[in-house]
């Protein structure tokens, strides 16, 4: 079992997936768990065209983690800007947003998107489907700035390169260096995991939580951590049999705003204990796991409040995730979260 394990695994390691990551949790704090004042701030070293060419991007398009991959050695913050700046601008949105997963009739669409010609409403159906497959919800207004990037594709490559570049030089530069060696020492927790845990059981352990069918199947599987990133996974099809995995990898100590003493994982937990309702939350789940539409009729809460719930009981790793390989999503409680939070608890009120 574990050989076996290990003749399907590979690593990668590059602090390319915290720096689209980290930009991720800075326009979405709430979901990160991230005080909100503090991103302002850090957006606020932007210009303001450089602010809403990243949220543009990230209102619309993915991480785009095949890209990343893709990227030489050292994969760092300089090494992935080199490789844009190399690209023409026309082809940098190509670049870092079709992958081995979008469907040909997408791409088709895209490419052909000029001023010249505007989307019919099949084509916005096309798009919009799309985007529904990956859990992601399109306006009328988020599909016209799809179209509107694609058909000015060549600026929109200038200003998101000037945007990536002063985020780097205000920001990211300076992180980097914080978070390296956490993410080194992610790595090698990872690779010893993988020679004492049959494949199941270690990808849970690094998800905290996570179970995946398709994952589990796959024949080659590439594993680089994130410290941005946890304590969520990240997934990508980068051909018909090749996973890339990245996986949550921030010291339980460490907290996520740097020079903040109180580590994010400790808050999390604490804050997903103090609510009734997650308590009987995880009650129920103990019993039995459940979807979430199930949990909804069974305690009579609204589906948007259990997602809510369990979004944040999945961030303070108390609920198992289980997803099939049809992509149903089933969960379940996790006893080990609350074992990890009464240890951090301890651990930090006794360092002096």
């Amino acid at each position: 079992m574990v050989s076996a394990v290990q003749s399907r695994l590979n690593w990668d390691l590059s602090t390319g997936y915290d720096f689209f990551l980290s930009q991720v949790a800075i326009y979405e704090p709430e979901r990160f768990g991230l005080r909100a004042s503090w991103a302002a701030g850090v957006r606020s070293r932007l210009s303001v065209e450089d602010r809403q060419t990243l949220e543009t991007f990230w209102q619309i398009y993915f991480l785009p983690m095949h890209f990343i991959f893709s990227v030489d050695a050292p994969k760092d913050t300089a090494a992935i800007l080199k490789a844009i700046e190399h690209l023409p601008a026309a082809k940098r949105l190509d670049a870092l947003t079709i992958s081995y997963e979008t469907p040909a009739d997408v791409k088709e669409i895209l490419s052909a998107s000029s001023p010249r010609a505007k989307w019919t409403q099949a084509e916005r159906d096309v798009i919009g489907e799309y985007y529904a497959n990956h859990r992601r919800e399109m306006t009328p207004t988020l599909l016209d700035m799809v179209y509107n990037s694609w058909a000015h594709r060549e600026e929109f490559g200038q200003k998101h390169l000037s945007a990536l570049k002063a985020y780097a030089d205000s920001f990211f530069f300076e992180e980097e260096h914080r978070i390296l060696p956490a993410l080194q020492k992610g790595l090698s927790h990872a690779q010893m995991r993988a020679g004492t845990l049959p494949l199941p059981a270690m990808l849970e352990e690094l998800s905290s939580g996570v179970r995946w069918a398709e994952i589990t199947a796959a024949r080659k599987i590439y594993l680089a951590p994130s410290f941005w990133g946890a304590p969520f996974l990240f997934t990508e099809h980068l051909d018909s049999s090749t996973i890339l995995v990245v996986f949550g990898s921030r010291p339980d100590d460490m907290a996520l705003i740097p020079g903040d003493i109180v580590p994010d994982n400790l808050l999390r937990g604490l804050k997903a204990l103090a609510d009734p309702t997650r308590l009987r939350i995880l009650r129920t789940l103990a019993q039995a796991s459940q979807s979430a539409a199930h949990l909804s009729r069974v305690l009579r809460l609204r589906p948007p409040t259990v997602n809510h719930h369990l979004m944040e009981l999945r961030m303070a790793g108390m609920v198992h995730v289980i997803i099939s390989a049809e992509g149903d999503r089933y969960y379940a409680t996790r006893f080990e979260g609350f074992e990890s939070t009464y240890e951090q608890l301890t651990r930090f009120v006794s360092e002096e």
